[in-house]
């Protein structure tokens, strides 16, 4: 008993350690002009917009890697073809390349395609950076399902698309809500290749918006972090509502 008060602490000191910048941010963001600080920041600079880019890259993206992922980790688990391994190998190999080191080629791609201010053109290498970490969840899912599910299915007469689509693909549920949100963090909260690739005001996204706000309001700190609150609020609030599915989710696909 006395050991639960003692971990009960623990735990919330380390919460409240946790919590110590997010509420410096609420409270500066509240100082001097209070709300206004708020009405300021999304009526002088059209924050809407830079979410509204955010969000169509983002939802592209989650969508654009649980179609790919899933159909990739059914084909790796279940399906025998000649160099599977070597190919599947080869896919997780991205996950041990930065993102730094791959900036000149995908200029170069970007420049070649006409992909500069686009929204492809940050949907694509986002799609190409989460598929290895979302193929490894999601591969473990399907090796955790017995073969037998299969084989019953095509038994019955169903081709292997609709046993995949049908059978398999709704028992892997759970890591694939977490796979989504996983992904939308990412996308949502990546700078650098949004700063590269998205140099037109009109189709900047809100994680280089934080500079442009510099500019526009000096050093008018409070407006700054009501701008910074406004921007992570969305994924704040995703992962509050979905925190318990993530949670399975990220044990369902990684433990077979």
């Amino acid at each position: 008993m006395k050991f639960g008060k003692i971990a009960l602490v623990i735990m919330g000191a380390i919460t409240l350690l946790w919590m110590l910048p997010l509420i410096r941010l609420v409270t500066v963001s509240l100082s001097g002009d209070g709300l206004q600080n708020y009405a300021d920041v999304v009526t002088r600079q059209g924050i809407f917009r830079y979410l509204l880019n955010s969000a169509i890259v983002t939802v592209a993206t989650v969508v654009a890697v649980l179609a790919l992922a899933s159909i990739a980790a059914f084909a790796f688990s279940k399906l025998r073809f000649p160099g599977r391994n070597v190919i599947y190998a080869v896919v997780l190999a991205g996950l041990m390349i930065p993102v730094a080191a791959i900036l000149v080629p995908l200029s170069q791609i970007q420049q070649f395609l006409g992909l500069y201010n686009t929204y492809p053109g940050l949907i694509l290498p986002y799609t190409a950076l989460a598929l290895p970490f979302a193929l490894v969840l999601l591969r473990g899912a399907y090796d955790a399902l017995p073969d037998q599910l299969l084989e019953a299915a095509v038994v019955d007469g169903a081709s292997t698309w609709r046993a995949f689509s049908r059978v398999l693909l709704p028992l892997t549920t759970p890591t694939l809500v977490m796979v989504g949100i996983w992904t939308f963090l990412n996308s949502w909260n990546e700078f650098l290749l949004a700063l590269l690739f998205m140099s037109s005001p009109e189709m900047r996204t809100v994680t280089v918006v934080p500079a442009s706000f510099q500019l526009a309001f000096f050093v008018d700190v409070p407006k700054i972090f009501a701008a910074l609150i406004i921007i992570q609020l969305p994924v704040v609030l995703l992962y509050a509502a979905l925190q318990r599915k993530f949670q399975r989710g990220l044990t369902a696909g990684a433990i077979k």
